[in-house]
């Protein structure tokens, strides 16, 4: 008997994940859409298919939506990966292609999460927030490839460690990347040229 509640348990709980999944997903596509204000919970809950009730409670209001947007996008694996590719690698101009790579497949997966972020901070206190926490905690894994460069020794002498770290965010922050695919520029093509510029200011 036990068993069977355990189960029922594991089941409710991979369907209210599930749920919560895709109330973010349709969020997600609606915030970037047609904006953060002009969206409205009922809305979201008709385009993930649930009930308005639904959406509170599996996840909350729209700040609360914003919130889980944000979780998905810094939670992606693949930042993680990246981080530990760069920590291992001794040639920085591997380093800065690694981190071209990296954030530009970040920025590609997550482009919608990103965007939603860069134009909607106005909209509500409450999103220019978490959208600032957002933007430091992608400033500080980008400054632990910034002192990883340091501790190569391969930055240019004249370079103060706050001035590496400020280089790193100009090339590889989200303003970046936003600036380069408005040219209509691939994502490959986006982060090998910004690997390559950011090498010729950083690199001895």
């Amino acid at each position: 008997m036990a068993t069977t509640r355990r189960y029922s348990s594991v089941v409710r709980d991979r369907q209210a994940e599930s749920t919560r999944q895709e109330v973010v997903a349709a969020a997600t596509r609606l915030f970037a859409g047609q904006g953060y204000a002009r969206t409205s919970v009922a809305e979201i809950a008709a385009a993930a298919g649930v009930a308005v009730n639904t959406v509170y409670s599996s996840v909350g209001g729209k700040p609360d939506l914003i919130r889980a947007i944000i979780e998905t996008s810094t939670g992606d694996g693949e930042i993680t990966d990246s981080l530990d590719r760069i920590g291992q690698l001794t040639d920085p101009h591997e380093v800065l292609a690694e981190l071209g790579r990296g954030t530009g497949d970040v920025s590609r997966r997550r482009w919608d999460g990103m965007s939603i972020l860069l134009d909607n901070r106005r909209a509500d206190p409450a999103v220019d927030e978490l959208a600032e926490q957002a933007m430091r905690v992608y400033r500080q894994r980008l400054d632990l490839v910034a002192d990883h460069l340091v501790e190569l020794g391969a930055v240019r002498p004249e370079l103060s460690s706050d001035a590496v770290s400020e280089i790193i965010a100009f090339y590889f922050g989200a303003a970046a990347w936003r600036s380069v695919r408005a040219l209509g520029w691939s994502w490959q093509r986006a982060a090998g040229w910004l690997a390559e510029q950011a090498g010729a200011a950083l690199l001895r």
